[in-house]
């Protein structure tokens, strides 16, 4: 994202076009997932991260020496089917490979580890793409995929290969399950260029929900199905993945928020705000590290509730501390969201995925990080509504502190209180859904009597 306005200066093109390098990744990462979910329980967790390993690396130099823009859209959108691969793969080896009361440590260090990535990721881009060029920050994927072929897959155990597992290609399968997403995060990612009355906006809504029923129709008569529709069936699954999305909604607009916030309200630098913003990665990487240690002493009914008041405190403070001038509401904004968000994470990632058969997990996990994705993708486009809602065009107020008159800071802050009030009703709604599913589905941390069943 850094890099963005150098791209755009290299090509000589309009900032809008340039956001498809981004755009495009994130729309086959998403849209594949399921697909390598699949085939990571086939062909087994590490010939998956090696393929993916591999097409990540390829499609780096590519995207390194493109010349065009259009090349370098068509190799982000290859790179990304490799991190869907690498992704879904990991994600399934946590609760595949670790005893069951490990895995809550395990997404816990994957929570961190992305912590630690968005925290560093900025401003190391920031200064290869200022003293090298962006093209270096592709060189650098492929020596970290040289580095994880040197470590990381060494200590990788070797594949089981389910015995029951097939490979025959459930082309429909495949392709409705892939056009589904697809569609989805596409309706999501122009919704703001073409505005919510435009009909071929809403026709991609409408390919997308198509695209799902005749999936759930086709996987329903298929022989060899991509995903198992029986798992939709386990109890209180449904009821367990709704206090889950909600939240990460709110995640997502808070990750739109909080740098307009610095920009319009604060009149803050990019380095200044980028600086405090890693306040909130800071402290959800500590409490993330604590979370495994909750895990085994609370239930997630008494975790999530927790989370959840930090979080509904964090946007009642910005809602009624926002016209101070002071930093400390935003700073402690950024700690309550950062404690809460890092204490829930793992541990309800955790309790979903001791609900899914040890056999089935990798096509799960692709399932999974398709629904997080989507969510955060939702949140942003959705806050965004309530942000440009009460301020019109909002790159209109993106302008110096010295220019926005008294009418325009007041409509910034009922945008603001508008966005943080909404934020705190969805958590709420999250909170008494957490007590809802608990109720019907009784979730205890996990044990190792659940990794016997693998």
């Amino acid at each position: 994202m850094i890099s963005l306005p150098v791209m755009a200066e290299y090509f000589a093109v309009g900032t809008g076009i340039t956001t498809w390098v981004v755009v495009s990744y994130l729309l086959a990462a998403t849209s594949s997932m399921l697909l390598f979910g699949r085939l990571s329980d086939v062909l087994g967790i590490q010939a998956t991260i090696k393929a993916g390993l591999l097409i990540f690396a390829i499609f780096s130099f590519l995207c390194a020496i493109a010349d065009q823009l259009l090349w370098l859209i068509i190799f982000r959108f290859i790179q990304g089917l490799g991190g869907a691969m690498i992704v879904v793969a990991a994600f399934s080896a946590i609760s595949r490979y670790l005893p069951a009361n490990q895995t809550t440590n395990g997404y816990a260090v994957m929570n961190m580890t992305s912590a630690v990535s968005l925290t560093l990721g900025a401003p190391i881009g920031g200064l290869i793409t200022q003293y090298l060029g962006w093209h270096w920050n592709f060189y650098l994927n492929i020596l970290l995929v040289g580095i994880i072929f040197a470590t990381t897959l060494r200590k990788f155990p070797e594949d089981e290969r389910q015995p029951n597992a097939k490979l025959e290609i459930d082309w429909g399968g495949v392709i409705s399950g892939f056009l589904s997403p697809f569609f989805f995060m596409l309706f999501l990612s122009i919704s703001k260029e073409l505005g919510f009355q435009s009909i071929l906006l809403w026709s991609l809504l409408v390919l997308s929900i198509c695209s799902a029923i005749f999936f759930i129709w086709w996987e329903h008569r298929c022989a060899y199905p991509l995903f198992d529709i029986r798992l939709l069936r386990i109890d209180g699954l449904g009821l367990i993945l709704i206090p889950i999305i909600i939240p990460i909604i709110l995640q997502g607009g808070h990750t739109f928020l909080m740098p307009f916030y610095f920009d319009d309200i604060k009149a803050m630098s990019i380095f200044e705000y980028s600086l405090l913003l890693m306040v909130y990665s800071l402290i959800f990487m500590l409490a993330g590290f604590a979370s495994p240690r909750l895990m085994e002493r609370y239930p997630i009914k008494t975790i999530g509730t927790v989370a959840f008041t930090f979080m509904m405190a964090a946007c009642a403070l910005m809602y009624l501390g926002l016209h101070t001038d002071r930093l400390i509401i935003p700073m402690a904004y950024l700690v309550l969201m950062g404690l809460g968000f890092g204490i829930y994470n793992a541990p309800s990632t955790s309790s979903v995925m001791t609900l899914i058969p040890y056999e089935h997990k990798g096509v799960f996990s692709g399932i999974y990080q398709i629904i997080i994705r989507s969510s955060l993708a939702m949140g942003i486009v959705f806050f965004e509504t309530i942000y440009s809602a009460g301020t019109g065009d909002f790159s209109e107020t993106l302008l110096d502190e010295s220019t926005v008159g008294a009418a325009q800071m007041q409509a910034l802050h009922a945008a603001y209180r508008s966005a943080f009030a909404t934020g705190f009703i969805l958590i709420a709604a999250a909170l008494i859904f957490l007590h809802g599913a608990v109720r019907h589905v009784p979730i205890k941390p996990p044990n190792r009597v659940d990794q016997d069943q693998g």
